[in-house]
């Protein structure tokens, strides 16, 4: 059997995804530190939140644009070219299955969630469609607030944080940034020691990477 036939990804290749996944999951985890270091100041009352809310939403529309781009590596939107050459079927997915397999990837994962995904790919699509209608009421354009906030008067935020529960809102749709922050450490961590040991997955040697 073929290096081909065993692992979709060449092992001459390798080096390629390893290098492309760390620009996404460094750039994330340089985001995180970021914004943390502006919550740390609204929550020991350096700073109020409104004043530095801009540059705190701008990394977490960072981090989220970057973990959307890592996950469509483990999750593509389709799974050959559309106009499939003879021995492209089913590339996408057969490369995904792989990088699934690696860093032990399932449905369970954050970056499982199509709107993650959606998030970087189809944004303007979204944009349109949530503007459609029009929008009456209030409107922010960014936002920080401790929790989520009931009111009779409609109104469209347009990126928000909510620091009680770590969520991040933009168009109205939500995440949960922690989980996503650990699913992207956890990832960065083993590119990094992959990048370490030759720029090649370990997966040829289970014992290679601890």
């Amino acid at each position: 059997m073929s290096s081909k036939e065993r692992y979709p990804i060449w092992p001459s290749h390798e080096a390629f995804y390893i290098h492309s996944m760390l620009f996404n999951t460094s750039s994330a985890m340089q985001a995180c530190m970021k914004a943390i270091k502006y919550i740390e100041a609204i929550s020991e009352g350096k700073v109020g939140e409104q004043e530095i809310k801009d540059e705190l939403l701008d990394n977490l529309h960072s981090l989220i644009n970057h973990s959307g781009a890592i996950a469509r590596y483990f999750f593509p939107s389709r799974d050959s070219p559309s106009k499939s050459k003879s021995g492209q079927k089913n590339i996408h997915k057969n490369r995904a299955e792989d990088l699934k397999s690696i860093f032990q990837i399932d449905e369970t994962s954050p970056l499982a969630d199509k709107r993650l995904r959606n998030a970087i790919e189809h944004f303007d699509e979204r944009l349109d469609l949530y503007l459609e209608n029009g929008i009456v009421g209030h409107i922010f354009p960014s936002l920080i607030l401790f929790e989520p906030e009931n009111t009779d008067i409609p109104h469209h935020i347009f990126r928000a944080f909510y620091l009680k529960e770590g969520i991040f809102q933009i168009l109205g749709e939500q995440y949960y940034v922690q989980s996503i922050v650990d699913e992207i450490s956890r990832i960065h961590h083993m590119l990094v020691d992959f990048d370490k040991s030759g720029s090649t997955f370990s997966r040829r040697n289970p014992n290679k990477i601890q």
